[in-house]
């Protein structure tokens, strides 16, 4: 009875295993973080390097031990073509491969995400493979020293030209006033190429001028180095060309532990400037403040009047409630002739119109190559127009003196010496 038994267990498990799918010899296993290096060595000023995979003693590689998976690609995804600059991170993708009964899940946390050398952004699976986007850590470097410093045409105007190469240049400077081996004015973190510093010319003697690229903000500072020092050529005054110290509280305004107490609009003897919060003024460009633009010359003057900027002419009037010098805009009346400022309608705001028609309420003018509207009897494109005196106005389809302009205004000579 018992080998009956036996015989009818044997045959039960037999049919269950025939019903039964087969099952895998082998099974496939998850891979659950993922690490590996990256070693950049980048040059200010050089292009992104090409990429080594593995540790084959290039200074730029990527690099892992793991057995459950290789780095089959790297490639850069900052352009290769952008030369790097002191605190540039440029970012950099890693292929990852699964190898034999391994394969990556669909998505990783950062904590399973392992990078030495570098930080990591995001990671994607693509076709089976991981791809890992890393952020290189900034470029470390010195700054360039300014290519020339020279005195200028103006007495105690100090000049300089900047890097050759932007990528290590930072638009900021220290500028030292010596008279002979004595230190008379410190400039720091100053912007722009250039600096009046007769105010500081009080004595008679030789003086020179030293420059040097700093860092203009806290990024910079981290990884930047300043530069060497330029120096000018010597400049002598004389006792009767010594400043009497006029100019000098421009750089005024800081307290005892380095802060600005002064900042926003100043005015001296007449001038006015505009100064930041880090106690640089604002110079060689144009600034908005509170709606109305201004522009400033190399000396952080705000300048007033008529102004040519790029071939293009702006006037800077009188404004209420601010310094004179607001850029001005649409009609300006000056002596007896008028102009019209671009009010941003198809060109830069504020540009005095040339050669241009305007239309305004349904009213037509006409400006000449001088920016002058058009009065009276005038010529534009080989036409003759007639302007109302005083308002500008073309005039259309009327009788001007006897002369009649048709319904675009235009008065044709030929209609009066036809004889029908």
């Amino acid at each position: 009875m018992s080998k009956l038994r036996r015989l009818i267990q044997i045959a039960i498990t037999a049919s269950v295993l025939t019903i039964l799918p087969a099952m895998p010899a082998w099974a496939r296993t998850a891979i659950t973080s993922v690490s590996f290096r990256v070693n950049t060595d980048l040059k200010v000023g050089e292009t992104l390097p090409d990429m080594s995979i593995g540790n084959t003693g290039d200074s730029n590689y990527v690099y892992t031990t793991s057995s459950k998976y290789d780095i089959v690609d790297v490639a850069w995804s900052t352009s290769t073509n952008k030369r790097m600059g002191i605190g540039d991170t440029p970012k950099l993708k890693v292929y990852l491969e699964p190898v034999d009964d391994y394969y990556f899940r669909s998505s990783y946390s950062s904590s399973r995400v392992s990078v030495n050398g570098a930080d990591y952004v995001t990671s994607s699976t693509s076709g089976g493979r991981l791809v890992v986007t890393v952020q290189a850590r900034a470029v470390k470097g010195q700054f360039d020293y300014p290519a020339d410093a020279y005195w200028g045409s103006s007495l105690g105007q100090a000049r300089w030209t900047a890097p050759d190469d932007k990528t290590a240049s930072s638009g900021a400077y220290d500028v030292y006033l010596y008279r002979g081996g004595t230190i008379v004015k410190k400039l720091e973190n100053y912007r722009g190429t250039s600096v009046n510093l007769y105010p500081y010319m009080t004595k008679r003697g030789t003086y020179i001028f030293r420059v040097r690229t700093v860092p203009s903000n806290t990024t910079e500072a981290e990884y930047g180095k300043k530069s060497e020092w330029t120096v000018s050529d010597e400049l002598y005054i004389e006792s009767d060309e010594v400043s009497d110290g006029t100019g000098q509280n421009l750089e005024e305004g800081m307290t005892n532990s380095g802060g600005i107490t002064s900042v926003g609009w100043q005015q001296q003897n007449g001038t006015w400037y505009f100064r930041y919060p880090d106690g640089s003024y604002q110079r060689n460009g144009w600034l908005k403040v509170d709606g109305r633009w201004y522009l400033f010359d190399a000396d952080g003057k705000m300048l007033k009047g008529w102004q040519q900027v790029n071939n293009i002419w702006y006037y800077l009037s009188p404004n209420e409630g601010g310094p004179e010098g607001a850029m001005q805009v649409g009609w300006l009346k000056e002596g007896n002739v008028w102009y019209y400022l671009n009010p941003n309608e198809g060109g830069p705001e504020g540009a005095m119109c040339t050669n241009s028609w305007i239309q305004i309420d349904g009213k037509t003018y006409f400006v000449n190559a001088s920016g002058v509207m058009a009065e009276g009897w005038n010529e534009v494109g080989g036409q003759w127009y007639y302007f109302y005196p005083g308002s500008g106005e073309k005039a259309v389809s009327t009788v001007i003196n006897g002369f009649t302009v048709d319904a675009q205004g235009v008065w044709n000579k030929d209609s009066m010496t036809a004889k029908q």
